[in-house]
Order: C-alpha cells, then sequence, then structure tokens
C-alpha cells in the first residue's frame, strides 16, 4: 500500500471520529480518492464507533452522577408541589418520544442527521443503557456506512470516474 493510501484511511479515521463529519461522508470521499473501499469502510467505521462507544460510556458515567446529585439535592430540600408536577410533566413528555420513536428510531435517524455521538448521548440520557445505546447506534451506522460504501463504489463504476478497487 502507498503512503497517499495510508493517508487516505487515516483521514477516514478521522473523519469518521470526528462528530458531525459522519461515515456516510467521509466513506465515499475515501473511496472517490482512490482507496481500497473495503479498507475506507473499515477505517471510517471504527473510527466512528470508537468514539460512539466513549460517548455512551462516558455519557451514561455523566448520567448517574447527574442522577445521585439530583437525589441527594431532593433528599436535603423538599420542592414545592408546583414544580414536581412541572418535573413530572417533564418525564412524561421523554417517555412519549421514547414510546414512540425508541432506539431504533433514534439509532436509523443518528448517522443522517443528529450525529452517531450525539444519537448516543441522547439515548443514554433517556435512560437507555450505554451498551444498548452503542449496539442500537452502532448496527446502524455499519448499515448505513455500508450502504454509503456500495452505493459509492457502483456510482464511481457507473460514471467511469477513476479506478474503484
Amino acid at each position: 500500500m502507498s503512503g497517499a493510501e495510508w493517508a487516505i484511511l487515516g483521514g477516514t479515521f478521522l473523519g469518521g471520529a470526528i462528530p458531525w463529519l459522519e461515515v456516510v461522508m467521509v466513506i465515499p470521499a475515501g473511496i472517490l480518492a482512490g482507496a481500497n473501499p473495503f479498507l475506507v469502510l473499515l477505517f471510517g467505521l471504527v473510527g466512528n464507533l470508537l468514539t460512539v462507544w466513549l460517548a455512551a460510556y462516558f455519557g451514561a458515567q455523566i448520567r448517574n452522577w447527574w442522577v445521585e446529585r439530583r437525589t441527594r439535592r431532593r433528599e436535603a430540600k423538599p420542592e414545592s408541589a408546583a414544580v414536581s408536577a412541572k418535573k413530572a410533566a417533564r418525564q412524561q413528555r421523554v417517555n412519549r418520544i421514547m414510546a414512540k420513536w425508541g432506539m431504533p428510531g433514534i439509532a436509523i435517524l443518528g448517522p443522517l442527521g443528529l450525529g452517531t455521538q450525539l444519537s448516543a448521548l441522547a439515548a443514554v440520557a433517556l435512560g437507555v443503557r450505554a451498551r444498548s445505546a452503542f449496539l442500537w447506534v452502532g448496527a446502524a451506522t455499519v448499515v448505513w456506512a455500508t450502504i454509503a460504501a456500495v452505493l459509492s463504489v457502483l456510482g464511481i463504476s457507473a460514471l467511469g470516474i477513476g479506478a474503484a478497487n
């Protein structure tokens, strides 16, 4: 493998790892630049899934810390009935969203608009376990990245642009 191909793969890895610069964008760019499509897919996915795992894991840690802190503060200072009702209404709204779309909706839409890392963070913020959030978002990312790679190779072949390996 040439130094140029390693540079493309490194860029694909870093591009996949950067939030909001998703694998569905960097994989076609890497393939169009001339790198091996399978390696581009692999490097982009590894970069992206690494940061999705970090976001889910540390997001869950922060959520657990926040819940414990909030519980200690509530025990120390009782709140009024109006504040309790407002918080209950907010929680019901969150529950309705999760009931309607659930983890599959967050996972499927993540790579297309919200961002995979933010999708994982949103899921753990809503109470989904970090492992579950990572698995759902990761699976959707693999599917979307594979679709992007296949369409890129087919498009390059159909248009006769460069040499798709």
